[in-house]
């Protein structure tokens, strides 16, 4: 991505990548005279603060400078930050009195690590660099992409005394753009997923009547629980095939369900590798009203969630499932609380904020990155609301996901409430609650918290 543009006289143009490779700089020819723009620049500015005092003039400023979205900076020519505003507050997570007398270093990503440099570089020689797009890391580590202006700040003799920048936080429209193209990329999958859904539903209709009449044949105890294994297995290929064209063509008709008997569905579609990992599964389930919704998205969504749970732990952890009936804190609407905890080893911050994206993934050539987004899309399609909870502690380390399903056209009973400790409950930890839901539902109440295994 080419970045940045041609800029006037003495300025600099700069060229970088926000895709990960290291920016170039496109070095202009030295002058032998100071560019003096900035300085004509101040003293058009000052003309209308004619009337005023110096010190109004600058309280002024000061507080437009304050009051800016956008992250505005003073540093030293050595790099010594002097001065951050609201919006740097904001758009990079630091405070100002833990950035004033740091090094601008500090704010360097692990991709551009030496552009901060070449910007100062240019500073020192009189040049700006204009709308230059980069990388630089927030104070949770992740990375941000922002469109950097960078201005030499003269001195009455007009010595050059410092930097002045300014950068604008482009991270949501790039994200906007690259969720354009994964989208393309989420169609052609989703044709693909339902032509091979397709194709296998003959061959499994096959297999099907080839067991059925097996099972009417004289064989032992042993080799008909093999019969019976094998036929729920082929039965839980069928219903995928299903759920893969259904979610292609807009799915089948809702009906009623108990979450209780799904969860107990999906917890068996995990039973060998829960054994063989010797991970064991805790589960309270209270009486609740049945829901009305897709009962094999719902399935669809407590194996993804179990699957990572899985996945984020080494043996002999432990896994929470709950259900409860519940109220949505600010629409007052009827549902369903479904509870999914791990004792696992947590997620970092930037993890958390990049949960839900399609194609995210930390499982490497393991994992399809679609996981978490297809957990989403079905939350959604059932006007839920889904929040996340992690923590890497090391006494109370684990995830917790909290899922608020409404009841849309059926009448909840009166039934009765109550909390239990989760894994990480009492921990520091880091939380994200997708916003873009219908129906919001409130998070779960603190508690008592233990020492997780």
């Amino acid at each position: 991505m080419t970045v940045g543009k041609q800029s006037e006289g003495d300025e600099l143009s700069k060229q970088g990548s926000a895709g990960g490779m290291a920016p170039e700089i496109a070095l202009s020819q030295p002058s032998s005279q100071p560019d003096i723009s900035s300085q004509k620049n101040l003293q058009s500015m000052q003309q209308p603060y004619s009337g005023r005092s110096a010190d109004e003039v600058s309280a002024l400023l000061a507080a437009i400078v304050e009051s800016s979205d956008d992250a505005i900076i003073s540093s030293t020519l050595d790099g010594i930050i002097t001065s951050w505003n609201r919006g740097a507050e904001k758009i990079f997570g630091y405070s100002v009195a833990e950035m004033i007398g740091q090094p601008t270093s500090a704010l360097a990503s692990h991709t551009t690590p030496e552009d901060y440099a070449s910007v100062l570089a240019e500073i020192r020689c009189g040049r700006r660099v204009n709308h230059y797009e980069t990388f630089r890391r927030h104070k949770d580590g992740s990375d941000i992409i922002v469109s950097l202006t960078a201005s030499p700040i003269y001195s009455p003799a007009g010595d050059i005394i410092g930097v002045s920048k300014v950068a604008r936080d482009i991270t949501s429209s790039r994200q906007a753009e690259q969720a354009l193209r994964n989208a393309d990329k989420l169609a052609l999958a989703g044709r693909m997923s339902a032509s091979i859904a397709h194709e296998i539903n003959n061959p499994l209709e096959s297999i099907t009547n080839l067991l059925f009449l097996l099972q009417q044949e004289s064989i032992s105890e042993q080799g008909r629980s093999y019969l019976e294994l094998a036929q729920s297995e082929l039965t839980r290929v069928t219903r995928i095939a299903s759920q893969t064209l259904s979610f292609f063509r807009g799915g089948l008709v809702p009906g009623l369900s108990q979450l209780a008997e799904i969860a107990e569905s999906a917890i068996s579609l995990h039973a060998g590798r829960l054994l063989v990992s010797k991970v064991a599964i805790e589960t309270s389930f209270l009486p609740v009203t049945p829901l009305l919704c897709h009962q094999g998205e719902m399935r669809q969504l407590l194996a993804n969630l179990l699957s990572n749970a899985l996945d984020s732990m080494s043996a002999k952890g432990r896994i929470f499932i709950r259900i409860r009936p519940a109220t949505g804190t600010s629409t007052g609407v009827s549902g369903i609380r479904l509870t999914v905890a791990d004792t696992g080893t947590g997620m970092t911050a930037k993890t958390l904020r990049l949960l839900f994206e399609p194609f995210y993934t930390t499982k490497g050539s393991a994992g399809t990155g679609l996981g978490l987004w297809v957990t989403q899309q079905i939350v959604q399609h059932h006007k839920g609301r889904i929040s996340v909870r992690s923590s890497q502690n090391l006494g109370h380390h684990g995830t917790v996901f909290s899922i608020f399903f409404p009841y849309l056209e059926t009448v909840a009973s009166d039934l009765p409430s109550s909390h239990e400790p989760l894994p990480i409950d009492g921990a520091n930890v880091t939380s994200r609650e997708d916003a873009s839901r219908h129906t919001l539902a409130g998070p779960d109440q603190p508690s008592v918290a233990y020492n997780a295994a």
